[in-house]
């Protein structure tokens, strides 16, 4: 793909320069995410509670979540869209040594390598929680802790801890939000690995329908099963942009 380019005029009335463009176009199949569950009509006709609405809530949270592996880690086959992990050319950085040191440091590498490649800023950290656990784990040579809460107006810390959640904003760490999810996969390289995104999240995008819920009572009538069904459509890609993205590997099962 070529773009638009500009450059210095020579002289007055000389010729601007030109460069015809180029482009190529990249696929987001849309994909469905499905779940259901068959539950006796007794149980919906007798329980004291809604246990319809107790089974909903589950397919929902669960669609959720294999909605997030997808875009993490989806293969692009076999019905799943291609992921953040599995989309070519996006950037990766290992890490030297899975100490403060180097993990810090080479955070540091996965930010200037978008800022570089992009010619824009990172937006957002992105790691499993094991690691974030880690993180606030560690000590200073005088048994600080290195990652401290804001509300103990730390200075010269490592990292600030802003938030005990869970798939969301925690922290921040070189002035980015920091997000852990724990669908991030733990078998990378030698099978016991994580890994840290750094990525310019507006450059990614995820289409999607909202939830449909269905009740088919009919469907298995013959054993008086009741049908709730759940469903909705996708489509994603990283792949506008890869040099969004900076993978950082090399991160061997932490120790606490």
């Amino acid at each position: 793909m070529t773009g638009t380019t500009a450059d210095i005029q020579p002289a007055d009335n000389a010729p601007v320069v030109e460069q015809d463009l180029s482009d190529t176009f990249i696929n987001a199949p849309v994909r469905t995410v499905a779940g259901q569950q068959g539950v006796a009509i007794q149980l919906i006709d007798q329980s004291p509670i809604a246990f319809d609405d107790v089974v909903f809530r589950d397919l929902v949270a669960d669609h959720a979540t294999r909605t997030d592996k997808q875009v993490l880690e989806g293969t692009g086959i076999n019905g799943q869209v291609l992921g953040v992990k599995n989309t070519p050319n996006i950037g990766t950085v290992p890490t030297s040594a899975v100490t403060i040191q180097g993990v810090y440091s080479v955070i540091a590498n996965a930010i200037q390598t978008v800022h570089t490649t992009r010619f824009m800023p990172p937006e957002v950290i992105v790691m499993h929680p094991r690691r974030w656990g880690w993180f606030l784990s560690l000590l200073d040579g005088q048994q600080r802790p290195l990652f401290l809460p804001s509300a103990n107006n730390p200075q010269n810390a490592a990292g600030i801890l802003t938030d005990v959640a869970a798939q969301q904003v925690v922290g921040n760490m070189h002035g980015l939000p920091v997000v852990t999810d724990p669908n991030i996969g733990i078998t990378s390289g030698a099978g016991t690995e994580d890994v840290i995104y750094v990525v310019r999240a507006s450059d990614i995008v995820l289409w999607e329908s909202g939830v449909k819920a269905r009740v088919l009572p009919e469907t298995r009538a013959e054993t008086l099963t009741v049908l709730l069904q759940i469903y909705n459509y996708l489509a994603f890609s990283a792949a506008r942009y890869p040099a969004s993205i900076v993978e950082i590997t090399g991160l061997t099962a932490p120790t606490f």
